[in-house]
């Protein structure tokens, strides 16, 4: 609990985060069996619908994304800052105390108390601890930055900071104020959390660990640090008003609908500085994407990332949301930036800092390989599924079709989004297994030392 090894806390978030990832994801598969047999596993109360599915969500979210962000600024920061975390022990400890936390919020969803809040389903008191959990984070990382060698930012420390300040207000806005009130107000509150806890949680800190990795893996500087920090804020300009776009054609004022579509479709501006980076960084590089795994998790990543940033606005348009709202369209988007986008950016993160940390390469290649095709294809499984049963219903609805029949109509679909599903699920056990053989009876690593030079040079 209170190590202070080197780079010991990075290492505890991320091997939990692992733990809790497959957790999460088998929640998610119970839930899409759910869909198509409501009776499965019985009629036990802490297993039904209603109550795995925030455990599914928030396991995501809070357990595996959100200490797989927080490992990758453990370990970058000091890195990109040639010094050492403030307090490896804080680190160690705060990991002990998320994991506790996060235990006591399954068995809190399990037992049925829950807000009923999408996305904000846990009850005050865990808020409160999630709160303490992000200032713990925030005191490290930022003392570490104070005691910095290294005297120029690069990119990643701007977007590693602006999500520590802004995470609170997100959370903050969307849990606890959100519990006094109700009707429409909530609902927007809440879609401000929803949205926001990805675009300047998830989005700003997978971009920011991008921008490390990406010239880590093809030995060449960024492209533009000077486009960079427009993406940065460009994206704390205008992705903080996008949250009323999921209440297009809701009972929310006009003016309000438009406040949250306009924004979203200049969100194209920082999604065009990213690309326009990795694209600008990649030239003459592209050969490496062969034979290197992690190249090729980064490069799907960011296409996922460029198609999840594209359907964002196109969806926010009125015409287009009263067609596909309240459909299998939304789940098939939903999971393209936190899995397709974010998720694959932490897979990268920990394959590269674990060799790096444990002095053993990845112990196998193959496992690399197939943890990738598996996911990717489980994905596309997944998400075109849902796209296709999303259209159909939308339009099924329009012409008054009776809900029971469109119920009946995709069912073909929510079966294949179960196949999908399983397949993202088994990669994620080959990428378990992998990190913890490497961990096990990994070959020696030969550490360079020259790749903790900042990104910078």
């Amino acid at each position: 609990m209170f190590s202070n090894a080197e780079h010991s806390a990075a290492k505890n978030f991320w091997f939990t985060a692992i733990f809790w990832l497959l957790i999460s994801m088998l929640a998610g598969l119970v839930v899409a069996i759910k869909q198509m047999s409501p009776d499965f596993l019985g009629g036990t109360s802490w297993l039904t619908y209603g109550r795995v599915r925030p455990i599914h969500t928030n396991g995501v979210l809070l357990a595996w994304l959100s200490m797989v962000n927080v490992g990758c600024m453990f370990y970058i920061v000091p890195k990109l800052l040639r010094t050492k975390l403030w307090s490896e022990r804080l680190g160690n400890f705060t990991c002990v105390l998320w994991n506790v936390g996060i235990t006591a919020a399954v068995i809190t969803l399990a037992a049925g108390y829950s807000t009923g809040v999408e996305y904000a389903e846990l009850p005050l008191w865990l808020d409160l601890a999630v709160a303490l959990l992000a200032i713990l984070v925030a005191v490290n990382v930022l003392m570490t930055i104070k005691n910095r060698k290294e005297k120029q930012l690069y990119v990643s420390i701007w977007y590693y900071v602006g999500s520590l300040v802004w995470l609170p207000a997100v959370y903050i806005v969307g849990n606890i104020p959100s519990e006094l009130v109700g009707g429409a107000m909530q609902a927007n509150m809440n879609w401000f959390y929803g949205h926001n806890v990805i675009g300047l949680w998830f989005t700003t800190v997978g971009i920011g660990t991008m921008y490390y990795l990406l010239p880590k893996l093809t030995g060449k500087p960024i492209y533009s640090h000077k486009l960079s920090l427009i993406g940065f804020w460009t994206i704390g300009t205008f992705y903080v008003w996008n949250g009323p776009h999921h209440l297009v054609n809701s009972p929310i004022p006009l003016w309000l609908m438009k406040a949250g579509i306009i924004p979203s479709i200049l969100l194209i501006i920082p999604v065009w500085t990213v690309l326009a980076n990795v694209l600008g960084t990649m030239k003459g590089q592209w050969h490496q994407v062969q034979d290197n795994v992690n190249l090729k998790f980064l490069i799907t990543a960011m296409i996922f990332y460029l198609m999840a940033c594209l359907q964002g606005p196109f969806q926010s348009l009125m015409s287009v949301s009263a067609v596909i709202k309240y459909t299998h369209w939304v789940p098939g988007h939903a999971h393209m930036a936190p899995f397709g986008a974010f998720s694959f950016i932490g897979f990268i993160a920990i394959y590269y800092a674990v060799p790096r940390i444990s002095g053993k390469e990845i112990y196998s290649k193959a496992l690399m390989s197939w943890h990738y095709y598996l996911s990717v294809a489980g994905f596309l499984i997944f998400a075109f599924s849902m796209w296709i049963a999303g259209v159909m219903q939308g339009f099924a609805w329009m012409e008054a079709t009776p809900f029971i029949e469109t119920v009946r109509m995709v069912a073909p679909f929510v079966a294949v989004r179960a196949i999908g599903g399983t397949l993202m699920i088994v990669a994620q056990f080959f990428f378990a297994w992998n990190i913890y053989m490497t961990m096990k009876a990994g070959k020696a690593f030969k550490v360079d030392r020259s790749e903790d030079v900042s990104a910078t040079a």
